[in-house]
């Protein structure tokens, strides 16, 4: 079917909106995800109970993912996503509501949690379908860029400002202040004009909910890049969850060791060197970029577990960011320029299911062979998953291109 678009507002207003939107929403979304286990163990002291809390915020993607891309394909992103921020928002805003009358047991906010990242799903799905209708397919490469950079400075200091909040203002008040963030949100998309997309049958595709994996499925430059995410999604999940057990286990540092800090901020500089440099790539052909990037990827990973002290780790960890995010970014971008407009909702929804399912999925593992082999031995081991999606790019024709996909 034919998706006919008329554009309504200039893409570089609307970029710009789009980034401050992102960024007033990572904010929430960021401290959210810091202090909401962190309180729920404080105030349970059930170890269990606080890892159901950092659960709780992936499981809704897996859970409701597609179907979230489904309802964005049949309606306009830009409405998706301000009333998903203002949904998120009301959800927030019950904990100072609860702690104001019955109190709030740690289930509760378990509870909470749980809304809260279901609601988000949504947001960021939309946000996704949303990008090449605002700046257009040739300005895919250089929005994820902002986007991804904005999120990476947001995240990199969530966890200082988050403790600072609910020291100074307690766990009521900065969950209404992060409601206020959504609300922001919502508003600086509400100023947003998309454009119209017309597709009269779209509501009555029959199972509309599969339609993005099947295009995967059918797309071989979309479907080798979906392949190899898993692998680098599983590798890529030993790294990030084990970063402290590493630095404690294989580099002999205390947990309250200033290089332990440095260590940390390396990786956040890491990400955002990488998202700077993906919109370099916008002109490189797909495959052999996925390939050079992939095995470097692997290369810097293995440097990484085989680092003799800190500091060699710490370099090696900020190249492997630096890599591991651009080649995160271009994929994006790549989903992005090849799908039509009326499934970028469900592709997007497709492609968010597999890292959020495949990053997790390592943590468990490398933490898991962690306390049967060892931590650089863990390490090691997951770095088969990249040795696996390079193989797989390494088999792909170099001669799929973009112009073909979208030909």
């Amino acid at each position: 079917m034919t998706a006919i678009a008329k554009a309504e507002s200039p893409a570089g207003s609307g970029l710009a909106l789009l980034v401050a939107s992102k960024f007033a929403s990572t904010v929430a979304y960021s401290i959210l995800w810091v202090l909401l286990p962190l309180y729920v163990y404080q105030s349970s002291g059930s170890a269990l109970l606080a890892a159901l809390a950092s659960a709780v915020n992936v499981l809704p993607f897996l859970l409701f993912g597609m179907l979230a891309g489904a309802v964005v394909d049949r309606s306009s992103p830009t409405r998706v996503m301000v009333w998903m921020e203002t949904g998120n928002a009301a959800v927030l805003l019950c904990v100072p509501l609860l702690l104001a009358t019955v109190g709030a047991p740690p289930l509760a906010l378990v509870v909470v949690g749980f809304a809260s990242a279901t609601v988000y799903v949504w947001f960021e799905v939309a946000s996704s379908a949303a990008i090449p209708s605002v700046v257009g397919k040739a300005g895919v490469f250089r929005a994820n860029s902002y986007l991804w950079m904005a999120s990476t400075v947001v995240t990199s200091v969530a966890a200082p400002v988050g403790f600072f909040l609910l020291d100074a203002l307690r766990l009521g008040p900065t969950f209404a202040l992060l409601a206020g963030c959504y609300l922001v949100s919502a508003l600086l998309i509400a100023m947003m004009r998309l454009p119209t997309v017309v597709n009269p049958g779209r509501a009555r595709e029959p199972d509309a909910v599969w339609a993005g994996l099947r295009f995967i499925g059918g797309q071989p430059l979309l479907r080798a890049y979906t392949i190899v995410n898993v692998g680098v999604g599983v590798s890529a999940g030993a790294v990030y969850g084990m970063l402290v057990v590493f630095a404690s286990r294989a580099l002999g540092l205390a947990t309250d060791d200033y290089r332990m800090a440095w260590i940390m901020t390396a990786a956040g500089i890491g990400a955002l060197l990488g998202a700077i440099a993906a919109r370099r790539l916008k002109t490189a052909p797909p495959v052999s970029t996925a390939r050079w990037l992939i095995g470097a990827d692997l290369g810097l990973l293995l440097a990484y577990a085989a680092a003799p002290n800190w500091a060699v780790a710490l370099a090696a960890l900020l190249c492997w960011n630096t890599v591991h995010t651009c080649f995160m970014v271009v994929g994006i971008s790549v989903r992005q320029m090849v799908t039509p407009l009326s499934l970028q909702g469900r592709v997007n929804a497709v492609g968010r299911m597999i890292a959020w399912g495949s990053v997790p999925l390592g943590t468990l593992l490398c933490g898991w062979l962690t306390e049967v082999l060892g931590p650089r031995q863990a390490l090691a081991a997951l770095a088969v998953c990249a040795l696996a999606s390079l193989v797989v790019a390494l088999r792909t024709p170099r001669t799929l291109t973009m112009e073909e996909a979208t030909a």
